[in-house]
């Protein structure tokens, strides 16, 4: 039976369920598996489906390469990954040091870092935007003032849009670098470093490429739209999939460009892209599938099963990447427009029995709120298919005005 290792987990599992229906024996490698259990037993828990658990320090990339080449002599694996945004880069030197399918892990670590991908670009002749690295508030005030103002303040190793800030000034660069500096927990007990680049601000539409490289062919998926909230932050509050651009072809070489310049060889990629008056511009790769409910719709718009034909390569056997429907998804995520208690959620009874809605989760009444500042401020989530991507982004834009949020707004202190 072919066996997988997963360095942790995305918090919804699916990856873990695809592969036990998938006939894989599975190992988690987890820094504390608590993360997910929360108090739940075990054998309570959709955890349950996995073969083996460790615990290890999977944010320490040694400690995983070490653990996964002395755990292949014991028990050998087939293949190894992460779904997981941070754990991509220790997955991918483990899945090499004992040879198994994974993209090569300087590539991965390289994307990973926003200011080298950058400087890897710019060498390539591959567009990005303007980008100086700042070790110190100091260093940030000297390069906004060289590059101009207005910029964007951005975490050099961030994810889920925290600590991405559009400042106008040193004032605001100052609270934004605070701010950021001193709160830079990304979750799970993982923390960002202190470098930050301080960045040309890329005016336009942005969109993010899906692609899959495989035995030397980079295969588009296709192209998500990205509605973005929180102005002075940069919040996804909607996408739909597959969009149809005038000029879709120059998009997907500049990232084929980058990914190439980066050395990416293998594995699903997700390269966000703005389409900028002076063309489009690559903002960041990430060496990893596309997340959030990008893959539940790219299934229902191309018959692609993504994450499973993900798991496949990565187990040594051939990829199907060729659309079996055409239609359209989108998404539409809600957020609250001020800190404070969420009360209420009105207009979800109009979306039960709608064969259309491929999905609706809001958090329960009674739980805090927060004006949003990154992707994990939203309160609730729609998910609806149509004939196109077009037709899919309607709906979601008439529901929207359906469903209302009644909030108790925190006292201003």
């Amino acid at each position: 039976m072919k066996h997988l290792l997963l360095v942790e987990s995305n918090e919804s599992i699916a990856g873990i369920q695809a592969c036990k229906e998938m006939g894989y024996t599975v190992t988690l490698l987890t820094q504390n598996i608590q993360h997910y259990l929360k108090g739940q037993p075990l054998e309570s828990h959709p955890l349950r489906l996995v073969d083996y658990i460790h615990e290890v320090d999977t944010f320490n990339e040694e400690a995983v390469v070490d653990f996964v080449k002395a755990y292949h002599q014991a028990n050998p694996l087939t293949g190894v990954m992460s779904f997981a945004e941070f754990y991509v880069v220790q997955a991918t030197a483990a899945a090499h040091a004992i040879g198994v399918p994974t993209m090569q892990p300087l590539a991965a670590k390289n994307a990973r870092n926003k200011y080298k991908s950058r400087e890897i670009c710019v060498q390539s002749g591959v567009p990005v935007p303007r980008s100086l690295l700042a070790g110190s508030i100091e260093e940030a005030c000297r390069h906004a003032h060289s590059m101009g103002y207005p910029c964007i303040v951005k975490p050099c190793d961030g994810a889920m849009s925290i600590g991405v800030v559009f400042v106008n000034n040193e004032r605001e660069l100052r609270q934004a670098y605070d701010s950021y500096v001193n709160n830079r927990n990304f979750g799970r007990n993982l923390y960002g470093s202190t470098d930050v680049l301080i960045e040309e601000y890329a005016a336009g539409p942005l969109v993010s490429v899906e692609m899959v490289t495989y035995q030397g062919q980079d295969h588009l998926i296709g192209i998500t739209d990205r509605r973005l909230v929180g102005f002075p932050y940069f919040v996804e509050t909607g996408a739909s999939f597959p969009v149809r651009l005038s000029h879709e072809a120059e998009i997907v070489e500049v990232v084929r460009r980058g990914l190439h310049a980066l050395g990416v060889d293998f594995g699903p990629t997700h390269t966000e892209v703005a389409l900028t008056p002076e063309g489009p511009k690559i903002i960041e790769f990430n060496p990893r599938m596309v997340g959030g409910p990008v893959p539940e719709m790219i299934k229902y718009a191309t018959g692609i099963d993504l994450p499973r034909e993900v798991l496949r390569m990565h187990m040594g056997e051939a990829p199907e990447l060729t659309p079996s429907v055409t239609r359209g998804a989108a998404s539409r995520e809600f957020c609250s427009p001020v800190d404070g208690r969420l009360i209420e959620v009105t207009g979800l009874k109009e979306l039960e029995g709608r064969a259309d809605i491929l999905r609706s989760h809001f958090i329960a009444a009674g739980r805090e709120v927060f004006f949003p500042r990154s992707n994990f401020d939203w309160i609730g989530r729609v998910m609806v298919g149509g004939d196109d991507a077009e037709q899919a982004e309607q709906k979601c834009s008439e529901i929207q005005n359906t469903i209302g949020l009644h909030i108790a707004a925190r006292p201003i202190s």
